[in-house]
């Protein structure tokens, strides 16, 4: 055909209608995948999965929705990526415990630069194994017992705000109150550095670690990845631009502390940071994949003799320890100051609690362990507000559980929030009420519909950290200042559209002298 003949305007329109219709099966190439397992699940758009609808009505309710329509099993697309979505507490049970070797990664949504693969939370079989042994130390009883020292300096400014906030007799978003002193104690216990972000309300550290999780998801690098995974190989050749969302400040950060303490040499810490820089091997602090395929590492004893740990994921580890424990604990911590805000009787309960068991005898890591009427609150707050919305596994071989046919390189996705509201479980799920774990009630729950922390070898890491500072802070708080609702505080929590449960607009309440 000459080029007269396709500017022929009927030839012209059917080259574009033909080029239409080429862009739009493209986009649909993957959206069979379900139809050939018999698997339910609603309908994607070309290109963008099921993001449309998770974009809109955002992740703790998209997935309610989906559960009323679908139930316990079905599958999503994100972008062209297929994940099956399973609610079934037998099944997850299955994937995370029994079956774990078949389950041991967690898939990437999107092409991962390259400190997000080597994160702890994303780094896959041997090497996971390997990051794991050299962190599990860390939060080992004895190092707990180190660093209570360290957490009473940062709960003594906490005390201070406190009271000036109580002197105020003004409402206080108490996201802002925690995450300082969160960020604090990850510092300190984890790096030996002072951040002071209480006293310094625009610390650089706490206003960049806000800004990982404050914009939308679906407007992040994070999301745009998803959907165009070739732009975001490309993007992640030009340094620095990580795809792993807004976290470029943390990079620079990570690097200073690990440079820094290198300078110092033998200082005689004994804190995370040390430990990572204590599993290196001398020459081996940058390794190519050559070179590591070159050692032959068939397990774990080899990757700590033959290879050790490399800078990039020293970065990477400081990175997750900094960012994620940051935020989760500063969350639970104000839902759990909203929810006994509004419940004064369960306040109350765990005053006479604390004034019995520990008198005036501060906060420790053995005594906390008495307050078992305060574990309950605890975890009653992460059963209502858990912070990982959505948990994930990714298959590595076909299989299939309780009748389910789970496929080759299958990403999984667990509802935890949606478990943890589901009355075929917990009693009238809406209410916050504590005796749901109470050591009788403990023992009749289905394992597996409680996943505040994941579940299996790889449940969170830092868990035995983020309970102890939740619990020093909460005896702090509560042995002088009562929390009331406000004007302020909403009556059902407005959700960010964000990747974890993040309240919209802060968490608002009054704190008063007793």
């Amino acid at each position: 055909m000459d080029l007269f003949g396709v500017l022929y305007i009927p030839n012209f329109l059917l080259v574009i209608l033909l080029f239409l219709l080429t862009f739009y099966l493209y986009g649909r190439r993957t959206f069979g995948f379900f139809s050939e397992y018999g698997i339910k699940y609603p309908k994607p758009t070309a290109f963008l999965g099921n993001l449309v609808e998770l974009s809109r009505k955002g992740f703790h309710t998209s997935f309610f929705d989906w559960k009323k329509k679908y139930g316990d099993c079905y599958g999503i697309y994100f972008g062209f990526t297929p994940n099956l979505v399973i609610g079934d507490p037998e099944i997850i049970g299955e994937v995370m415990v029994k079956s774990f070797s078949n389950f041991t990664n967690r898939p990437l949504l999107f092409p991962a630069d390259e400190y997000s693969e080597n994160m702890i939370s994303s780094a896959k079989d041997e090497h996971w194994k390997y990051l794991r042994t050299v962190l599990a130390p860390s939060y080992s009883s004895k190092k707990m017992r180190d660093m209570i020292p360290l957490i009473e300096n940062a709960l003594n400014t906490l005390e201070k705000n406190l009271n000036k906030i109580a002197d105020s007799k003004e409402a206080t978003n108490v996201t802002i109150l925690f995450s300082g002193y969160t960020m604090d104690v990850i510092a300190s216990t984890g790096f030996g550095i002072n951040v002071d972000s209480q006293e310094d309300l625009e610390s650089p550290v706490v206003k960049n670690a806000r800004k990982v999780f404050a914009s939308e998801f679906f407007l992040s690098l994070q999301g745009l990845a998803i959907i165009f995974p070739t732009l975001a190989k490309i993007l992640n050749n030009f340094k620095p631009v990580p795809a792993f969302g807004n976290i470029h400040f943390f990079i620079e950060f990570c690097k200073e502390l690990v440079a820094e303490r290198k300078k110092e040499k033998n200082v005689g810490r004994k804190d995370l940071l040390q430990l990572m820089l204590d599993a290196q091997l001398e020459g081996h602090e940058n390794i190519d994949k050559k070179t590591e395929q070159e050692m032959k590492l068939e397990n774990i004893t080899d990757w700590r003799t033959k290879r050790g740990l490399t800078d990039i994921e020293i970065i990477a580890q400081c990175m997750v320890f900094l960012v994620a424990g940051f935020e989760t604990t500063a969350s639970t911590l104000s839902y759990f100051a909203y929810c006994i805000a509004l419940n004064p009787d369960v306040q109350d309960k765990l005053c006479q609690e604390i004034q019995e068991q520990l008198g005036q005898e501060s906060p420790n890591y053995d005594n906390v362990q008495k307050l078992t009427y305060l574990d309950m609150c605890m975890d009653e707050t992460l059963r209502l507000f858990p912070i990982a919305i959505v948990l994930s596994r990714e298959s590595k071989e076909d299989c299939t559980i309780k009748g389910v046919k789970i496929p080759k390189n299958t990403g999984i996705l667990f509802p935890a929030m949606c478990l943890h509201y589901d009355s075929r479980y917990w009693n009238e799920p809406e209410k916050f009420n504590p005796e749901n774990f109470s050591k009788e009630n403990k023992a009749k729950q289905t394992p597996f519909a409680y996943l505040p922390f994941g579940g299996g070898p790889r449940m969170c890491a830092g868990m035995r950290l983020a309970e102890l500072e939740f619990k020093m802070a909460a005896v702090q708080m509560l042995r002088k200042f009562r929390l009331v609702p406000c004007e302020k505080t909403e009556k059902k929590i407005e959700f960010a559209n964000a990747g974890i449960l993040k309240a919209k607009n802060g968490i608002w309440i009054k704190i008063e002298h007793r």
